[in-house]
């Protein structure tokens, strides 16, 4: 199912759900061999990261600032 898009509908509607019920921020986390670009093209910008977390990889944490999503 990779490549449809179907990702990105789901985070957006997510988020503007969120932001429907008042959230400023949205937190995600991820490992390196899963989908860190995914979420940095959606906006999303590391604040932190754990290694060996599994054994041989990073997981990466993420944020968004919702006040700045685009609604249109």
């Amino acid at each position: 199912l990779r490549g449809r898009g179907l990702g990105t509908q789901l985070v957006t509607m997510a988020e503007q759900e969120a932001t429907r019920r008042g959230a400023r921020h949205t937190q995600v986390d991820t490992v390196d061999f899963q989908a860190l670009g995914f979420y940095q093209k959606l906006g999303y910008a590391v604040f932190g990261q754990l290694e060996d977390c599994p054994e041989g990889h990073t997981r990466y944490y993420l944020a968004k600032d919702l006040s700045t999503n685009n609604k249109g």
